[in-house]
């Protein structure tokens, strides 16, 4: 699934107009020309869109299949991130692709009760936090860790970037080669159920 770059539309705001002049001032010809061009690149762009999704989604599935308990899994398409949700021994998963294409940021949100919220990024101090952060932190492609201990609204999510649900949770943010590998998904499962267990809080029972 390659970038496909859509830098011809940066052109529709000069060529479309330039078009009209050209037609106006009776250079027919090479209005249609440029008319012709714009169209086969309109439409190859949009091939190329339909082709990345349809690569995504066969991916996803795959994913699915193997992650998730038999029939308890969904696939949702959005303009800014794709998320596959599911279930996995007991464990409500979301893994979202933050973009279109393989190095886009992948993000594992595992839905567990949370007593306070958290963020690290790379490169912070960890000795003040819990010891099962340090290997989710020093896995490859690792770019941050959030705990929310309560639902976030919508819009905040809508704003943050926030995909799959609204806690509370773990969320996991890492950018690699094949963000769908199997193994390393299951890796980072095991990491955050074990974090869960550190974070987490008895049921009705305030932080």
């Amino acid at each position: 699934m390659k970038k496909t770059s859509p830098w011809f539309i940066l052109l529709f705001p000069i060529a479309v107009p330039a078009v009209v002049v050209l037609d106006f001032f009776g250079h027919r010809i090479i209005a249609f020309v440029l008319s012709a061009a714009l169209a086969v690149s309109f439409a190859t762009y949009v091939w190329s869109v339909v082709g990345k999704f349809r690569s995504l989604r066969a991916a996803m599935t795959s994913l699915a299949e193997s992650l998730f308990d038999a029939g308890a899994w969904s696939i949702r398409h959005y303009p800014y991130h794709h998320t596959l949700s599911g279930t996995a021994s007991g464990r409500r998963l979301h893994v979202s692709l933050l973009g279109h294409h393989e190095r886009s940021l992948c993000q594992l949100f595992l839905e567990c009760p949370v007593a306070r919220d958290l963020f690290v990024e790379q490169g912070a101090d960890l000795r003040e936090l819990p010891v099962a952060i340090a290997p989710i932190v020093s896995a490859p492609g690792f770019r941050s860790l959030q705990a929310l201990s309560r639902n976030v609204p919508p819009l905040k999510r809508l704003l943050g970037g926030l995909a799959g649900s609204g806690g509370p949770g773990l969320v996991l943010r890492r950018q690699v080669d094949d963000p769908f590998s199997l193994p390393a998904l299951q890796r980072d499962i095991g990491a955050l159920v074990l974090l869960s267990g550190s974070m987490g809080r008895t049921a009705g029972k305030e932080p």
